[in-house]
């Protein structure tokens, strides 16, 4: 059976998605969950949660998937524990520090791989399930043979988004929100920057990161087929009515019942101008988008037609009822209404072709109206976790009170799990005694709780008399232990991590990362100590391609370097690999797991680049290498933690653009009509821009492999600050060089140089080639979050 993945952002939404046919719910708690800003549970609505869900068999998986500092790891560890100990299914993690300290203190727990862990390879899947990981969430930017081609190939539990609304950049990989807002999506506060108007190379304002919400409830046959475990339905900051709709059309989808308007209903709770397969199929361009409006659309409903002081006339194109709720497009203005007439009657509702009059104020002749909420179908919703009628599970009871003996109330599941209550010995009636009926009428007194009796045998003998008020205790005493049962309680455990003190003192190395040829023979000459050579194969470079091997092998002071994303290329680069392995090269850098553990396995000496998220001292210990690209999110008092606590060699990255995103969509052709397919590549090889509100301006790269790149506008320069660079003690300094001339690319080179040098000899002026640096930035630049950190 496959699995079907609920949302729950709070204990209604929860209710929501378990009572309309959830397998199983993933949620966050009030501490270190990647969605800060949904209702989350406390420690005492968590274990009711379990409760909860498992009495209607239904699986429970915490999300404890952000970021965390080697201050915030005992803290996770511990709350792991309590989470364990509470009966939690799974932890949904992304933090391969924490991955590490669960499999060593609490190794029974089951651990799912969070999709911000930028899985999208068989090698990626497979290195983490034989890290311990039993399931793993795959990054949404696949097609369906990339799936199945993963799923027919591993042994570990493959889980898909199927609905909701997507990420355009690959989730674990964006620094958007962070480098913009200071709000990290690896730390469970995305500020969704993606949403906002931007123009692409100063040509019209419009959302051109804005995806429309994924939909595939009309492909539900078709990845099942794949061989996937579980299929998950985006939501954690939704409302429960949304939950309710969503979940009960797809479990109508997988058990073959669905209903003819179920589209209808899941575009009418929640869309952005309808839905998108995404990368599931072929490759879409502009149809993928919502460029004119990022938020919910609801369905069109019909034009104004005419307008009279504050009412208008709609001829309707779809049916409305009082209670339902509009919207002008493009205004942002909106109204419930209250009330409807046609041909000067009122009406309770209108079907699609009547032209209606309502109150709608600022409306004009032309507008779009759109009814963005349905009230029946809100209603019909909230029924189904808050009605009468709500889903309940059987139980049957066993009754006996006997004179001079303790009262039993046994009551017992399907599954014949058991919850015994006791009383003492009933009293002799001395009037009218106590029936079976009336015993029976107590104990079926169920609705506050999930379960209802679907028999209760009673033996008791004629003349004894038992309060209802005893009665009432023993049912409630009975079905809480048959709760507590259900909710799976583990022993206690004790946690514990270490960190190792290391001290020393090192004279940094200075690492060029680039995929210019150019840039890297300047910076050798420069006196660079290791070039990183590739990266993501941008089509500004595609002239270089074919001389990386060679230039590689002629130099020894340049390695390979492999990107965070390797979808279509993989191939490619393993046969690189595997050539440059036999001619004597068996160092790189890599940012990508799948590719780490290929270069491992043939031979490599790995540096895990930035696409690692190394946000702790534990995660440099989690896979072997030869140094850390610490994670550019992190302050300086954060890396002096880490970097103290850690005996793997460091890199920090001290100059330089930071990529704020990679997108397998392409922005530039999808702005002028164009998809991957037939493109005529209007990219070229030159650089776009993005430019927001504020008037800031993105360059934006593509690769050969129609990937989107985005980087920030300033550049990080770190010069002014060197000697608490140096104070950090990292092994190496990185400078990411992307688009500077051959001369501006060594003029860093021999700033940082010199800067290295000034600094150990205790001279605080800055250098003269660094003030020429700064001359040359004019003030564009950045100290990225090496002070002012992130939320």
């Amino acid at each position: 059976m496959v699995e079907l993945l609920a949302p729950a952002g709070d204990f209604n939404s929860l209710k929501a998605a378990v009572l309309n046919g959830a397998n199983a719910v993933y949620l966050g708690g009030k501490e270190f969950s990647a969605r800060q800003y949904a209702g989350n549970f406390d420690r005492e609505e968590m274990i009711e949660a379990v409760k909860f869900c498992h009495s209607y068999n239904v699986k429970v998986f915490v999300t404890l998937n952000t970021l965390l500092d080697n201050l915030e790891l005992k803290a996770a560890l511990e709350y792991a524990a309590f989470l364990y100990e509470i009966g939690v299914d799974a932890l949904i993690i992304q933090d391969i520090g924490l991955l590490k300290i669960l499999k060593e203190n609490i190794p029974e727990f089951e651990l799912h791989g969070s999709t911000q862990m930028t899985a999208h390879n068989l090698e990626a899947v497979n290195l983490l399930h034989s890290m311990g990981l039993k399931r793993v969430v795959l990054s949404r930017e696949l097609s369906l043979k990339e799936i199945e081609y993963i799923s027919k190939n591993t042994k570990a539990e493959l889980e898909v988004f199927v609905h909701g609304a997507l990420c355009i950049g690959f989730s674990g990989q964006c620094l958007m929100s962070s480098i913009i807002g200071g709000r990290s999506g690896n730390r469970g506060r995305c500020a969704q920057p993606c949403r906002m108007e931007y123009s692409i190379d100063d040509n019209k304002k419009q959302h051109y990161l804005s995806p429309k919400d994924l939909s595939t409830l009309e492909y539900i046959e078709e990845i099942k087929k794949t061989g996937v475990y579980s299929l998950k339905i985006e939501g954690r900051m939704k409302r429960p009515e949304y939950v309710a709709t969503v979940v009960s059309s797809y479990r109508r989808a997988l058990d073959n019942m669905s209903k003819k308007d179920d589209i209808d209903r899941v575009t009418q709770v929640f869309n952005r101008g309808g839905f998108t397969s995404a990368f599931l199929f072929t490759p879409q361009g502009r149809e993928m988008m919502s460029y004119e409006r990022p938020k919910h659309w609801g369905v069109y409903l019909g034009k104004v037609i005419g307008c009279k002081e504050k009412f208008a006339d709609i001829k309707l194109e779809k049916s409305l009822k009082v209670g339902d709720g509009v919207e002008i497009f493009g205004k942002n203005i909106g109204a419930p209404i209250s009330s409807i007439k046609i041909n000067g009657r009122n009406v309770e509702s209108a079907k699609p072709g009547d032209i209606i009059n309502i109150y709608l104020e600022g409306a004009s002749k032309g507008d779009r109206i759109y009814k963005t909420l349905d009230a029946e179908l809100y209603k019909e919703a909230e029924e189904s976790f808050k009605g009468k009628d709500i889903k309940r599970i059987p139980i049957w009871g066993s009754f006996k009170a006997k004179s001079g003996e303790i009262i039993e109330f046994t009551v017992f599941n399907q599954d014949g799990i058991t919850s015994i209550a006791t009383a003492e010995e009933p009293e002799i009636a001395l009037k009218t005694p106590t029936t079976c009926e009336r015993v029976a009428e107590a104990l079926n007194k169920t609705k506050d709780t999930s379960f209802y009796f679907e028999g209760i045998e009673i033996e008791m003998d004629d003349n004894l008399a038992i309060p209802v008020s005893k009665l009432n205790l023993l049912r409630r005493e009975a079905i809480e232990g048959l709760l507590e049962k259900l909710q799976g309680k583990r022993e206690k455990i004790n946690v514990n991590i270490d960190f190792s003190k290391t001290k020393k003192s090192v004279i940094p190395k200075i690492a060029v990362k680039t995929g210019s040829l150019e840039i890297a023979e300047s910076c050798i000459d420069a006196g660079c100590d290791v070039v990183f050579l590739g990266g993501d194969l941008l089509r500004k470079n595609k002239e270089d391609f074919n001389e990386f091997p060679r230039f590689i092998k002629e130099n020894k002071k340049v390695y390979p370097w492999y990107p965070e994303i390797i979808l279509e290329e993989f191939e490619t680069l393993k046969k690189q690999a595997i050539e440059l392995k036999e001619k004597g090269i068996d160092k790189a850098l890599c940012g990508n797991m799948g590719m780490y553990s290929f270069l491992r396995g043939i031979g490599f000496d790995v540096y895990l680049d930035s696409g690692f998220n190394l946000f702790n001292s534990k995660s440099c210990e989690t896979f072997k290498n030869s140094g850390c690209h610490l994670s550019p999110e992190l302050t300086i008092k954060q890396l002096s933690n880490v970097i103290s606590n850690t005996e793997s060699k460091t890199m920090v990255l001290a100059h330089g653009r930071i990529k704020l995103m990679t997108s397998r969509h392409c922005f530039v052709g999808s702005s002028m009509g164009h998809g991957k397919k037939d493109c005529p590549v209007l990219c070229k090889n030159q650089v776009h821009y993005l430019r927001d509100r504020m008037g800031e301006v993105f360059p934006v790269y593509t690769d050969v492999n129609c990937r989107s790149h985005i980087y920030n506008s300033k550049i990080l320069c770190t010069i002014e600050h060197i000697k608490d660079i140096i104070k950090l003690n990292a092994d190496f300094l990185v400078l990411n060089l992307l688009d500077e001339e051959k001369d501006e690319a060594a003029l860093v080179v021999k700033a940082y140089r010199e800067g290295i040098e000034r600094a150990f000899n205790n001279e605080f002026k800055i250098g003269s080639y660094g003030e020429e640096l700064l001359e040359e930035l004019k003030g564009n630049i950045t100290k990225g979050h090496l002070y002012r950190g992130v939320l």
